[in-house]
Parts: C-alpha cells; sequence; structure tokens
C-alpha cells in the first residue's frame, strides 16, 4: 500500500514538473515568435536603386568627367550593362584601372537650387591611355548615354527600419520643416515609392534615412492635415532626395514635409 502511494505521488510530481516544462517552453517558443513578428516588420528602408539609379539636385560646379563617346554608338544611343564608352580623361589626369564611378544626367535649372539630374547607374574604368580612358557599363539604370558626367562612386549603407506612418501629432514649428520642390513623374503628384526632391539638406541638419511626415494646407489661415510618410535617401547643401513610403493622396509640389 505505502509503494503504491509513493508511486502515486512519485508519477503527480514528474506530470508537475512535465506542465511547468512545457509551460515554459510555450512561454518561450511565444517570445520567439514575438520577436520574429517585430524583426519582419522591419526591412531596408532604402534600395539600391533609390541610392544609385534616383533623382538629385546637382549645386555644385559641371563634373570634369564626361563620356564622349561609345563603342557601338552607331548602332544604338542608349548603353546597357558590360557596353564600353570613352571618357575624356585618361592617365595622365590621375585616373586609375579599376575606378568605379556614378554616371549621371544633368538636366533642366530649378531656379535658386540647381540642376535636376538622374543617377545612371555605376561604371569601371578598364583600360587608360594619356588623356583618355576606356569603361565599362557595370549596372545601368536604363539609359546610360554618351554626354552623360561621371562622379565618383560611393559604397553606401542602407537603413534597416519600418514606415513610421503619419498623423497629425506634429505641430508647426515643433521641427524642421521644408517642402515638396519636384517629383520624379511625368504627372504633377507622386504617390507610394516615387522619388521627390525637397528644399531642405545637409545644412539643415538632414541626414539619410530620417522619416518625414507630409503634410497638405489648403489655404493659409486652414489647418493642415497629415497625408504621407517619407524617407530620405540622399541629401545634398541645401536639398534632399527622398521616396515616399506611404500616402492616403497624392503627393503634389509645394506639401509640407517635417522632420519626425
Amino acid at each position: 500500500m505505502k509503494k503504491a502511494f509513493f508511486n502515486y505521488c512519485l508519477f503527480f510530481a514528474f506530470l508537475t514538473l512535465a506542465a511547468v516544462f512545457c509551460q515554459s517552453g510555450l512561454v518561450a517558443q511565444e517570445n520567439q515568435v514575438q520577436k520574429a513578428k517585430i524583426f519582419a516588420e522591419e526591412y531596408p528602408l532604402i534600395s539600391d536603386s533609390d541610392m544609385y539609379c534616383s533623382i538629385l539636385i546637382w549645386d555644385q560646379a559641371l563634373p570634369e568627367l564626361k563620356i564622349v563617346g561609345s563603342e557601338r554608338e552607331e548602332e544604338r544611343a542608349m548603353m546597357v550593362d558590360s557596353d564600353t564608352f570613352y571618357v575624356n580623361k585618361g592617365r595622365e589626369e590621375g585616373l586609375e584601372i579599376g575606378q568605379m564611378f556614378l554616371a549621371i544626367d544633368i538636366g533642366p535649372l530649378l531656379p535658386k537650387m540647381g540642376y535636376v539630374s538622374q543617377k545612371k547607374g555605376k561604371v569601371r574604368i578598364i583600360r587608360l591611355e594619356d588623356h583618355m580612358s576606356v569603361a565599362k557599363v557595370e549596372k545601368s539604370c536604363g539609359d546610360v548615354r554618351v554626354g552623360n558626367y561621371l562622379i565618383p562612386f560611393k559604397e553606401k549603407e542602407t537603413v534597416i527600419g519600418k514606415d513610421r506612418g503619419y498623423d497629425n501629432s506634429l505641430k508647426p514649428g515643433e521641427s524642421l520643416e521644408g517642402k515638396v520642390i519636384y517629383l520624379d513623374t511625368d504627372f504633377n503628384i507622386a504617390s507610394s515609392g516615387h522619388w521627390a526632391l525637397i528644399n531642405i539638406g545637409e545644412n539643415q541638419g538632414i541626414k539619410t534615412g530620417q522619416q518625414m511626415t507630409i503634410f497638405r494646407q489648403k489655404k493659409p489661415n486652414f489647418p493642415r492635415e497629415a497625408i504621407g510618410n517619407l524617407v530620405v535617401i540622399d541629401t545634398q547643401k541645401n536639398t534632399s532626395t527622398v521616396r515616399i513610403l506611404s500616402a492616403r493622396e497624392a503627393v503634389e509640389k509645394g506639401d509640407i514635409v517635417q522632420v519626425k
């Protein structure tokens, strides 16, 4: 009888311990799932395309390096990956084999700001002459062409995060504000995924990766309304390139942007 009672107590204790371990395991598993969910919400906010194919304001003297011809320019104007072309500087001007550059197309002047320009892709110097070089398109963004300029290529790091959304919690003057001055579309409006330019940059303290709320104010004496969220993908002296992360209405030139 005593032995049976002892066995019963031992079995009960075993069940209790098993339940405790099982519960601990479930809690740990739930915590791991929760962490996985949190991690899954974060993603690269800035893509390679944002870094090396987007628009910018060129507010300096024109670059010295320029594409002056291509191996197949008689066949087609647009160059693609692996095509070779000729650059107007060479060994005597300090170029070296293997140097990487970013091809850019410098476009129309935006008054008081600079030239609206488009990054066209990464290129590499593969052969040198005294005053000319041969280069190859490493990764194009659509249409590298004769006449494009070359600027030094700088490897950039992406920013990991998540869209912080938008609401009316920011008050006017609470943080740095600017305006949308250019939209990279064929229309006068833009939506999620589009690039745009704003009129504040490095000199005003803007940094890559910052998120900003987009506001619209119908009239000067009307309250403004939050309509979207954007992330800064590149900065210049007094302007920045941004990508719209989310928006409930089409973004327009003149809309207000404010640092979160």
